[in-house]
C-alpha cells in the first residue's frame, strides 16, 4: 500500500467514524428528546401522528444522504484494502437498521397502531454495534 493510499485510507476511517456518530446521534436525539416532547406536546393521537410524519420528512432529507454517504465511505474502505470483514459488518448494519427505521414508519402511518418496543430495541442495538464497527474499522 502506497503512502498515498495508505493516508487517503486513514482520513476515510476518520470519515467513516464522523458519519457513524453523526448518524447514531441523529437517531439518538430523535428517540429520547424529540418523540417524548411529542407525546408531552400532542396527547391527541392524529395530530402527534401529523407532526412527526412532517419532521420525519425532514429528518429523512438529511439521513437518506448520510446513510448513503455513510456506505459508500464503507465500500470505498473495502475497495481500497481496509477492514473488510468489520466494514461488510457496518453495511449489515445500516440494511439491518434500515429496515427496522421503515417498518417503524410503516407501523407509526396505521391510526391507532402501536409501533413495538422491539423495533427501536432493535434498531438501538444495531447502533451501538455500527458504532463498534466504525471504530473497529479504524
Amino acid at each position: 500500500m502506497s503512502l498515498f493510499s495508505g493516508t487517503l485510507l486513514s482520513w476515510l476511517a476518520g470519515l467513516n467514524i464522523l458519519l457513524v456518530g453523526l448518524w447514531v446521534g441523529m437517531y439518538l436525539f430523535t428517540t429520547f428528546v424529540v418523540s417524548p416532547a411529542f407525546t408531552e406536546l400532542f396527547p391527541d393521537a392524529e395530530v402527534r401522528r401529523s407532526h412527526r410524519r412532517l419532521v420525519g420528512r425532514h429528518y429523512a432529507r438529511v439521513n437518506g444522504p448520510l446513510t448513503a454517504l455513510l456506505g459508500g465511505v464503507a465500500l470505498v474502505m473495502i475497495v481500497m484494502g481496509g477492514v473488510a470483514p468489520v466494514l461488510w459488518a457496518e453495511l449489515l448494519l445500516l440494511a439491518l437498521i434500515g429496515g427496522t427505521v421503515a417498518l417503524h414508519v410503516r407501523r407509526a402511518s396505521v391510526a391507532g397502531a402501536p409501533v413495538p418496543g422491539w423495533i427501536t430495541n432493535v434498531t438501538l442495538g444495531a447502533s451501538v454495534l455500527l458504532c463498534v464497527a466504525a471504530v473497529g474499522a479504524a
